[in-house]
């Protein structure tokens, strides 16, 4: 989808790290820009910065988790600027480092909440407004991790693993039924973001204390944050290849080259089984 001056695009997670950074490079694209989030003061403060900077934006204080959030989302979207362009479903959090058998359901229940339903109450409550404007693209943010999966991070990576699906299914409905939606799934590496600060907006509700053993755990942080924070790319760059990414109508939108060959790997693992599986003539 061609990206230009005048469309509307909606961004969850937007007062922060990649959200942030695509609502600048759109914004100075001319688009106008709808930031959502759930952390009031870092919303209030992103969308200063941006009309500071002379951009349109609006905000909108949003709980992905709850449906009803996101649809008083884009209908504040379509009261403000009359409809929307582009849907970024960026909002997500991390989970915490240990072994499946030592995790907690509600640690289960806020990253699925967040990261898996966030994007699905986003489609509900958006697609139907792109298709009233009979144009748009989507565009969710899953992860590296939603392609390889990460020992030690199961729910994260289970999550991520659902966005991919969701959004191999929901491209593949639009095609059917010839709709002239475009849908994109992002799938960066490391980013410079404060996603390993999650915590700091999980509901009291679904804490959970930790059941990893502590020597574990600090085993698993130390080795993780050699791994993660060895050169992460910034927001700003990631963001560059994301919209790059969107007019190129690229659907898997893949922003760090120097770890494809993760994927790559689990492709040819894949494609060994299969060609064990098939019987010989």
């Amino acid at each position: 989808m061609k990206v230009s001056k005048g469309q509307v695009a909606v961004i969850t997670g937007g007062a922060s790290g990649i959200g942030f950074a695509l609502a600048q490079e759109l914004a100075q694209r001319g688009l106008r820009i709808m930031l959502a989030d759930v952390e009031r003061g870092a919303l209030k403060s992103a969308e200063h910065q941006l009309v500071q900077d002379g951009f349109e934006v609006s905000s909108e204080l949003t709980d992905v988790t709850d449906y009803a959030a996101s649809e008083r989302l884009a209908e504040a979207t379509v009261r403000r600027f009359g409809g929307v362009n582009i849907l970024i479903n960026n909002a997500g959090v991390g989970s915490g480092l240990g072994p499946i058998w030592a995790s907690d359901t509600r640690d289960w229940s806020w990253t699925f909440g967040v990261n898996l339903f966030g994007v699905v109450h986003g489609l509900q409550a958006m697609v139907p407004r792109m298709l009233a404007l009979g144009e748009g693209h989507v565009v969710n943010v899953a992860s590296l991790a939603g392609l390889v999966s990460v020992p030690f991070n199961s729910a994260y990576a289970a999550s991520k693993h659902a966005v991919v699906a969701l959004s191999e299914s929901l491209a593949g409905e639009l095609a059917a039924l010839g709709l002239p939606i475009k849908v994109s799934v992002v799938c960066p590496g490391f980013v410079a973001t404060r996603i390993f600060e999650s915590e700091r907006n999980r509901p009291e509700h679904l804490r959970a204390a930790a059941r990893t053993p502590p020597e574990l755990a600090e085993r698993l942080r130390t080795a993780f944050a050699e791994r993660v924070w060895n050169n992460p790319m910034s927001p700003a760059e990631a963001a560059s290849r994301i919209v790059a990414g969107i007019e190129r109508d690229d659907f898997y939108i893949l922003t760090h080259l120097e770890q494809n060959a993760a994927v790559l790997g689990r492709l040819a693992a894949v494609e060994s089984a299969v060609r064990s599986s098939c019987p010989t003539s």
